[in-house]
């Protein structure tokens, strides 16, 4: 897990200094989690569920920008599920929980997102992950979910967000992406809700 020390303030300051060189993002591609396209940055986020610097940056970084841009049209952002299932067991299946969600609506996709990170120490031992879904949604939109899980493009659709992963070399979680201006920079690891949004303010001013 990545700690919010300066060394890593100023490697995030760095990198975002930086220009990154991939591949195209597919505008179908995702799960909008807030904002629109008329947003004047995009922000894409490579994510496992398993991961506790995905957990970190996700409850710590992402709500709060959602919250204090997304809300307001400033800034998109896009979740693709990016499992890393070679050393995180259980992470293809809390995937699946998040793509059948997002089928449901935004409203329950950032429940299901906020079950499965607040209770990642939970589910990772034994993989159960139902008991943690479960109390994020009604019993009926659960019944719903449990349904859609069951449609084989729930994995096709995991697969290409990993193909598009792998298209623009993605080595570790979280990696995301900050599209502004007709630039794009690319950033490996955790930042915190400060330094993004120092680096947001400085856009939209």
């Amino acid at each position: 897990m990545v700690r919010k020390s300066g060394w890593i303030i100023v490697l995030i300051i760095m990198h975002l200094a930086w220009p990154a060189s991939v591949h195209p993002f597919d505008v179908s591609s995702g799960q909008v989690l807030g904002g629109s396209a008329n947003s004047p940055i995009q922000i894409e986020v490579f994510s496992d569920f398993q991961c506790s610097a995905c957990r970190e940056f996700y409850l710590g970084t992402v709500r709060q920008i959602l919250q204090e841009y997304s809300s307001k049209d400033k800034v998109r952002i896009i979740y693709h599920e990016y499992p890393l299932t070679l050393i995180h067991k259980y992470s293809r299946d809390a995937a699946r929980y998040s793509e059948a969600a997002a089928r449901l609506g935004v409203k329950q996709l950032l429940a299901v997102m906020d079950a499965l990170f607040m209770d990642q120490a939970i589910w990772s031992q034994d993989g159960k992950i139902d008991a943690s879904i479960s109390k994020a949604l009604s019993l009926a939109d659960f019944q719903k979910l449990k349904k859609i899980m069951q449609d084989s493009n729930i994995d096709l659709a995991i697969e290409r967000e990993i193909d598009l992963g792998n298209k623009n070399q993605i080595k570790s979680t979280p990696t995301w992406f900050i599209n502004y201006t007709g630039k794009q920079k690319k950033v490996e690891g955790f930042a915190t809700y400060l330094v993004l949004k120092q680096f947001i303010d400085e856009i939209i001013k």
